[in-house]
């Protein structure tokens, strides 16, 4: 889904969608990390707090996903600048992938507005190919879909982008000719390595591939082969499905800008019940729930709620948060608010049991996970364990173990 988070900024704001080009930024640090690249770091020789493109508005094509903010701006000076909602753009692509998950069996999230599935089988499934890219357009909704069909996830990606709104693309052919009509801007790779390749000469992945991959290798290290292997069509990535998810949010915006704090107790008792309706809260329970708002004129403001014991109720929540709300000052009006539940757990309660040890150990293994959620670490707790009590030299007789739930 070609720029995706710029598509949900147009939902909230219409106006967006005009002639004046739009620029949505976020920190290197809080830049989502590609598939791609087994583990080379796409942040890396950025400052943490430099401003990136998250996303763009359709009809840029000289930006990418990552490009520092100041050469976005050299291209597309008269840009309209908005500090990306990541929270938002993540809780609302996972809607939608959960949506897919029920006509594909394994879907990856690729972050906000990628995703990959195995397309194998799935006509035999359903019929024919066009009745799967249909039924997925479908699920896409108002949103723009593209799709790429490929032997590997590189090569479905970059035909996605030469595909048109809810059709797909396939790559036929010799895919490192398909592959060598790219720019080198949508290597996954750190943008000081895509400076280096221009002042090489080269600018799309054909001039890349037609070096040998010693040089390049030996130039840029373990990017240099990830970098010449994409420029040849091949990745060898596997499709790693998506995990069970371990947070659920729901989100609303003011009408206007609010410090009432009667207003904000019933938006919070609405994001609750919208929260604990969902399938993914179906016997499931939160040890912790995050306020996130954005803040008139200033920085966001977040607060987070560790709950004594795990919830599986609006009231037992609304409880909890309204405690921690209490003698709260906001910093200005807010304009919106996000709420999530998060370290889901399957139990309710601590589990009763006939033998007193085991109840015992249950109840400190809850104790620990409820500690780890309010410390974010883990518990600075530790139990005397006997290694060799019959040792002439005392320090072998016991030793202190740490906890972990």
């Amino acid at each position: 889904m070609p720029n995706f988070c710029w598509q949900v900024e147009v939902g909230r704001q219409p106006s967006l969608d005009g002639d004046r080009p739009v620029l949505v930024t976020c920190s290197a640090l809080d830049l989502p990390q590609t598939s791609f690249g087994n583990g080379i770091n796409t942040r890396k020789d950025l400052s943490l707090s430099e401003p990136v493109v998250l996303d763009f508005s359709a009809g840029i094509t000289d930006v990418t996903v990552g490009m520092p903010l100041r050469i976005a701006l050299s291209r597309h000076s008269n840009a309209l600048l908005i500090q990306g909602d990541l929270p938002l753009y993540v809780s609302g692509f996972e809607s939608l992938l959960i949506e897919f998950e029920q006509l594909i069996p394994a879907v990856e999230d690729a972050g906000p507005g990628v995703a990959y599935i195995d397309f194998s089988g799935l006509d035999r499934l359903y019929g024919t190919a066009g009745e799967v890219i249909r039924l997925l357009a479908e699920t896409a909704g108002s949103f723009d879909l593209r799709i790429g069909i490929g032997e590997n996830k590189w090569q479905a990606y970059l035909a996605s982008l030469l595909s048109s709104p809810h059709t797909a693309q396939m790559v036929k052919g010799d895919p490192a000719r398909f592959v060598g009509g790219f720019s080198i801007e949508l290597l996954p790779v750190p943008f000081k390595i895509i400076e280096r390749l221009y002042r090489f000469g080269l600018r799309t992945l054909a001039d890349l591939a037609k070096l040998r991959q010693g040089p390049v290798e030996a130039q840029f290290g373990l990017a240099g082969r990830l970098i010449w292997r994409l420029a040849n069509g091949i990745d060898e990535q596997p499709l790693v499905p998506r995990k069970l998810i371990e947070s659920v949010s729901e989100y609303l915006a003011f009408p206007d800008p609010t410090v009432s704090i009667a207003t904000i107790v019933s938006a919070i008792e609405s994001l609750l019940g919208k929260a604990f309706t969902k399938s993914q809260m179906t016997r499931r329970y939160a040890r912790k729930a995050r306020l996130q708002a954005q803040v008139f004129r200033k920085p966001p403001w977040v607060m987070e709620v560790a709950f004594k014991e795990p919830v599986g109720a609006k009231n037992h929540a609304m409880f909890g948060i309204k405690t921690k709300l209490d003698g709260v000052e906001f910093p200005g009006a807010l304009e919106d608010l996000r709420l999530t539940l998060a370290d889901l757990s399957s139990e309710p309660w601590r589990q009763e049991s006939m033998w007193k040890e085991v109840q015992r150990e249950d109840n400190l293994q809850q104790a620990v996970a409820q500690l780890a959620a309010r410390l974010r670490l883990a518990p600075p707790i530790y139990q005397v364990k006997e290694l060799e009590p019959w040792s002439r030299i005392p320090e072998r007789r016991h030793a202190l173990v740490q906890l972990s739930h």
